[in-house]
């Protein structure tokens, strides 16, 4: 079914037409185009009071496509046709990008905490672009921030992933875009601050004209006007080129709300490693079966400064298993990961045990200690060298922490055994060998974070902090991601603390930690919490 056509009286902001965009074989993104188009014929446009949604799966497109509109196309990729304006300019045009970016057109990344400066002062990089002390109160309040002055002093490395998100949208909305382009603007958020970010945006959407990219179905529902799949081909009268246009979004694309996978038949792990026992959920004894714990952790307190963050954390994750964090932004989650794997800048203690040996909290640990805890970040697109092949960041991995003391990562004698290494980490998470020889940029983000993994994996780890992990893919590709770390654990043993806002990533766990305040105020199997949780941030995040 056809939209209808919005009035012409209100004023088109952004016009895409014929769009598209594929590798260079020249240097810098020049020369002959070669290879099949990431983007192709591409077309809508999107006018004052609307919001119009880039969907599709991940490797569609969508954010090479949003970027496009800024003026930016990444190095080894050119437009091969088409046009782009924005307020009736060609943004196709260097100058004329530049003069409209910022002011014009921003936007608002899935890595927004890159966005902050990492030795200023909140308040100081607000100022900077609001127009008085007052509006930087207004702007923080408008993003469901504190507006005090203690929070306006802290900086980006002193604030959760997903109050570095609402900042960096503060910091969009002081310049007074016309044109607002967020992609997945509720990655790494938890549901109660994804309604309200749902709620903001549609409220931005009444006065901007606003391009999302979004995997979440909820999300799109709610505020978009028109809808581009960037991964049909079927043509629609309703739209500029061959991306489909909807007044919602497909059965087929991805939702962030999957169901939930049955308990029974996920409780244990079914294929665990040879000299691996069964794991058990935690706090469950198997009669007949002594399961080694991979990590026990015991009263953890964790600062930033004189602030606590953390006050008197006790978990366990048994060789096998999983354990899954969930809680409200700024609750204290990444804190927890980065304590474990040894990483917090603050002040931190605890008694921390891995396979039964005491590591410290902060002081150093011993490579073999380093190796055992391997950390698999929500942001796959800082954590990997964007001028690094796939396999250079596989083998330097495993040259540092693994157990493979590689002597050089180029040396002839040590090519065979280095294809056969690589070959084989890209294997454990579904890649192809010729995946080896790309970099970052040639990836989708799906294929950048089983990359993660396999780096990961390099270093023959026996415990794995996923934080938020999924939250930039898909639901399909997420869920992929997921069913992937469940045959890993059983295969290898490998215990996993998986890092979530998304409930029902949280479901693949057998046992569930709620975090409020730097506390853990509810535990339990993710149904049992689900449907009699006692504490209200527990019973707030599943009605959300």
């Amino acid at each position: 079914m056809n939209d209808p056509a919005p009035p012409r009286d209100i004023e088109e902001l952004v016009r895409v037409e014929g769009l598209t965009i594929g590798p260079s074989g020249g240097p810098s993104g020049r020369g002959t185009s070669t290879g099949p188009p990431v983007v192709e014929d591409v077309g809508f446009e999107v006018r004052r009071g609307e919001a119009v949604a880039l969907v599709g799966r991940s490797g569609a497109g969508k954010t090479t496509t949003a970027l496009a509109l800024l003026g930016y196309v990444a190095p080894g990729l050119t437009v091969r046709s088409g046009t782009l304006r924005v307020a009736g300019e060609d943004v196709l045009v260097p100058a004329v990008a530049t003069r409209l970016r910022g002011r014009t057109i921003a936007y608002l990344g899935q890595d927004p905490a890159s966005d902050l400066h990492p030795t200023r002062r909140l308040r100081a990089q607000l100022r900077e672009a609001a127009r008085d002390e007052a509006d930087v109160a207004r702007l923080l309040s408008a993003v469901g921030l504190p507006a005090e002055p203690v929070f306006q002093r802290r900086y980006a490395h002193q604030i959760s992933g997903g109050q570095a998100q609402r900042a960096a949208f503060a910091l969009v909305l002081a310049g007074q875009p016309n044109v607002i382009v967020l992609d997945e603007p509720t990655a790494g958020l938890d549901a109660v601050l994804t309604r309200a970010m749902r709620d903001l945006i549609r409220e931005l959407a009444a006065r901007h004209a606003v391009v999302l990219i979004s995997h979440d179905r909820t999300l799109v529902d709610a505020v978009a006007t028109r809808t581009v799949d960037l991964g049909s081909v079927t043509r629609d009268s309703g739209t500029l080129g061959s991306g489909r246009s909807a007044a919602r979004l497909p059965p087929d694309v991805g939702t962030s709300v999957a169901p939930a996978p049955a308990p029974t038949t996920r409780s244990v792990p079914t294929a665990p490693a040879p000299d691996v026992p069964a794991p058990a959920l935690p706090g469950i004894d198997v009669p007949g079966i002594d399961v080694p714990d991979v990590l026990v952790v015991a009263g953890l307190r964790a600062w930033h400064g004189r602030r606590p963050v953390l006050d008197d954390i006790d978990l366990t994750v048994p060789a096998g298993g999983c354990v899954a964090v969930v809680g409200p932004s700024g609750s204290g989650k990444s804190t927890l990961a980065r304590c474990i794997a040894g990483i917090h800048r603050g002040r931190a203690e605890a008694t921390i045990r891995l396979t039964g040996t005491e590591i410290a909290v902060t002081g150093r640990r011993t490579r073999e200690q380093r190796r055992a805890v391997a950390l698999v970040p929500q942001d796959s697109v800082d954590a990997l060298n964007p001028r690094e092949s796939v396999r250079r960041a596989l083998l330097r991995a495993a040259s540092v922490l693994g157990p493979h003391h590689l002597a050089s990562q180029d040396g002839p004698g040590d090519q065979a055994d280095h294809d056969t290494l690589v070959t084989k980490l890209l294997e454990e998470v579904g890649l192809a060998a010729g995946h080896a020889d790309r970099q970052p940029g040639a990836l989708s983000g799906g294929e950048r974070q089983r990359v993660s993994l396999a780096r990961a994996l390099a270093c023959q780890p026996r415990l794995l902090l996923c934080d938020e992990v999924t939250s930039a893919l898909d639901s399909q590709t997420g869920e992929q991601l997921l069913e992937l770390l469940a045959g890993l654990r059983a295969r290898l043993g490998l215990g996993i603390l998986l890092i979530t806002h998304n409930l029902s990533a949280a479901r693949h766990a057998e046992w569930m930690l709620v975090l409020a305040d730097g506390a853990i105020v509810d535990q339990g199997p993710p149904e049992t919490l689900r449907t009699s949780g006692s504490h209200p941030v527990t019973q707030a995040l599943f009605e959300a």
